[in-house]
């Protein structure tokens, strides 16, 4: 029964177009401009691509408030193409370059802001193709992890892990899934990286020891197909800005 469930759930996502998501992470400076990035984001970059057809960007700060800061940004693309035309598309765009323009004035020593911007692009699973957003309650955060694996093929046997089982186990035990990604590009290749969400520190902790102690959890760990697909875990705790979409 279990495994007929968990091919049921499966097949209602296998005729589901796969998304793609660009996720940015602004590393600021030491004291750097904060605001005018953010001023950026939720009165430029957000409304330009809204109107580019992305219904709904993240954004989110540590939710330890380190210093310097980062920033992170979620945005979901219906397809490929669709990531590849939207920088022409905002090039094109005189709303978004007007409402940008104090952004992009903010060069030189004396106005610092960011030191980079680390990208990932990722494909959606098919078993998790489309992005799923919580309720929004005002104290929900997000466990945002990356899994780096050994090789492609480690990759590739953790993936179907998630895909065949695991998937299943997130949504039984309350890990509620946002998205899943194998990324295509980006840094420390090959990985993927999936966030979760939860109303709060509280029920991130209970959730997980129920995962960890979940039966078929121990089980398909156990399983010596998917031994050893992954290698190191890199996690953030994220909380949503005011002006969030997700």
């Amino acid at each position: 029964m279990k495994k007929l469930f968990f091919l049921l759930l499966f097949i209602s996502y296998a005729g589901m177009a796969q998304e793609f998501y660009e996720i940015r992470t602004y590393q600021m400076k030491f004291r750097g401009n904060v605001n005018i990035l953010e001023n950026y984001l939720s009165k430029a970059l957000i409304p330009a691509l809204n109107k580019y057809g992305v219904s709904k960007v993240g954004v989110f700060k540590d939710y330890g408030k380190p210093e310097p800061a980062i920033v992170v940004v979620a945005i979901p693309f219906a397809s490929l193409s669709a990531y590849a035309g939207y920088k022409d598309a905002l090039e094109k765009d005189a709303e978004y370059q007007q409402a940008a323009s104090a952004y992009f004035q903010q060069v030189g020593f004396d106005k610092p802001m960011f030191e980079k911007i680390s990208i990932y692009l990722a494909k959606s699973f098919a078993g998790h193709p489309a992005l799923t957003l919580p309720n929004k309650q005002a104290s929900r955060i997000y466990e945002w992890r990356t899994y780096e694996a050994y090789n492609e093929d480690a990759l590739k046997r953790k993936i179907a892990m998630f895909n065949e089982a695991e998937l299943a186990v997130f949504d039984k035990v309350g890990l509620h899934n946002v998205f899943f990604g194998e990324v295509l590009a980006g840094e420390n290749t090959p990985c993927l990286t999936y966030m979760v969400s939860f109303e709060n520190m509280a029920e991130r902790d209970a959730n997980w020891a129920k995962f960890s102690a979940d039966p078929d959890w121990k089980r398909i760990s156990g399983d010596a197909k998917y031994a050893n697909s992954h290698s190191r875990t890199v996690r953030k705790f994220l909380e949503p800005t005011s002006y969030s979409q997700w």
